[in-house]
């Protein structure tokens, strides 16, 4: 078995999309669901086996209420502190703090344009 999606509701696509683009996701296909009143954008990183399925719905934009079981996306990065520059330099992530846990991987959290936390992750040298 393996991960194939993970899918989070957004309330504004192209907002979104910007957002998820400056962290290095293209997009891979998008589906338009008429009889839901839904548009499905799948993103994919390089060498990232898995998608991230942004669901905008036409008709309730807002996303639910966060806390509703989901915590966070993990992203896994070979330089944290090069990455966040990066991002910074896109005017996203400048609150970012780097902290190491206990396993020595450097970690930390952003928030996306709908209130989702990110969890940056640079893993410990092995």
């Amino acid at each position: 078995m393996k991960l194939g999606h993970i899918s989070l509701r957004v309330s504004d696509l192209s907002r979104s999309l910007s957002f998820y683009r400056v962290l290095g996701f293209k997009e891979k296909r998008r589906i338009e669901l008429e009889k839901f009143r839904s548009t499905l954008v799948f993103l994919q990183a390089d060498n990232c086996g898995a998608e991230l399925e942004l669901v905008f719905n036409w008709d309730t934009p807002s996303p639910p209420e966060l806390g509703d079981g989901f915590l966070h996306l993990g992203l896994e990065v070979e330089d944290l502190e090069q990455f966040l520059s990066r991002l910074r330099a896109q005017g996203i992530a400048g609150d970012c703090q780097i902290a190491t846990t206990p396993e020595g991987d450097k970690i930390c959290f952003l928030t996306d344009p709908d209130g989702y936390q990110i969890e940056l992750i640079e893993p410990k040298a092995k």
